[in-house]
């Protein structure tokens, strides 16, 4: 499993990579109005940065990547929201529409309207995947290697997260694409060839209409592009925590290090060769099917396990060790000794 773990993690950092390019590219374009086309060189300056950035993290190991997600992460996502509610409270007209286009369309759709739902489930089951990692086990190896007094206590933070990440923010993303409705005016065309990140920042500049433009568009991009940047780390971390229980060897986990990197730069130089980016995403998608397929059975079989956790945290009298629990936890015995050392 560690080494499909790996595996699965070298699928996804390249796409992941390409998403932090794009919004580095989206916030030149709009705080600083240079135009950043593929054959540009500041596709490859962006590039260079990401990369000398993620080395500098990786080679800290997962102190420091925890250090850098903890600080990004939480102030991003809440200039994020706050961003979005603003331009739905502005445009407080359109919820009605909202409502009307998401529950009509979607039992008897027009036929533009159709291609964009379709567009919009395909996608979202995608992302939406990728974003609350449910059922891949992924989630499971940063909690377990974080510092919590049991292990249904670190799954309870872990749940929340899955909550603010994929029904707040998600759902907010699907107001603003919905309400700017570009798909129906007379920029549907040019709308539907834009980029993932662009088609977004359109529909967030029909929302604003000028009003607070030059602020938002970058900030959101800033957003976007801290949000691809961590989700990398994301993926490098789970790499090496399985590396880790491959073997313990310095060398063996700096080998996997300079793996990983060296797939995110043949990623990043892909993307700035021009080729199709779509195989990014297919690689990313597929690895997200693997993983989904190997690790729900396992879920079945642990579910006793599981369940005898979750009863000793709700008597919550005794610490969680071998002793208490009635099977071997070395990590949990150690853990214990060590505070009351």
């Amino acid at each position: 499993m560690s080494f499909l773990y790996i595996l699965y993690a070298i699928l996804c950092i390249p796409a992941q990579g390409f998403n932090a390019v794009s919004a580095m590219v989206s916030v030149s374009e709009n705080v600083f109005g240079l135009s950043a086309g593929s054959d540009s060189i500041l596709i490859w300056i962006f590039f260079a940065v990401l990369l000398i950035i993620a080395t500098f993290s990786v080679f800290g190991g997962l102190a420091r990547i925890t250090r850098i997600t903890d600080v990004l992460v939480p102030f991003m996502a809440v200039i994020y929201v706050v961003a979005v509610l603003a331009m739905v409270l502005l445009n407080l007209d359109r919820l009605p529409w909202f409502f009307y286009a998401v529950i009509t369309e979607a039992f008897n759709p027009e036929p533009i309207f159709g291609g964009a739902l379709g567009i919009a489930l395909s996608q979202g089951i995608k992302r939406g995947l990728m974003s609350n990692e449910a059922g891949q086990g992924t989630l499971t190896m940063p909690a377990a290697v974080s510092d919590a007094n049991h292990p249904c206590e670190q799954g309870a933070f872990q749940a929340i997260g899955v909550f603010l990440d994929t029904i707040i923010i998600c759902t907010l993303t699907g107001f603003v694409v919905i309400m700017g409705r570009l798909w129906t005016t007379s920029q549907a065309e040019s709308w539907f060839q834009l980029g993932r990140l662009e088609k977004f920042l359109a529909s967030c500049g029909e929302l604003l209409s000028g009003a607070g433009e030059n602020v938002v568009l970058p900030t959101i991009s800033v957003c976007f592009g801290v949000f691809a940047f961590t989700t990398l780390l994301g993926f490098l971390s789970f790499s090496e925590i399985c590396a880790r229980e491959i073997s313990q060897s310095n060398r063996f986990i700096t080998v996997v290090r300079f793996v990983d990197l060296s797939v995110l730069a043949f990623g990043m130089a892909t993307a700035g060769a021009g080729f199709d980016l779509s195989a990014l995403w297919n690689l990313s998608d597929f690895a997200n099917i693997v993983m989904v397929c190997v690790n729900l059975p396992l879920l079945y079989v642990g579910f006793e396990k599981v369940r005898k956790a979750f009863n000793h945290f709700e008597c919550g009298k005794d610490k969680f060790n071998t002793a208490t629990f009635g099977e071997s936890l070395p990590v949990w015995d150690e853990k214990n000794f060590s505070v009351r050392r």
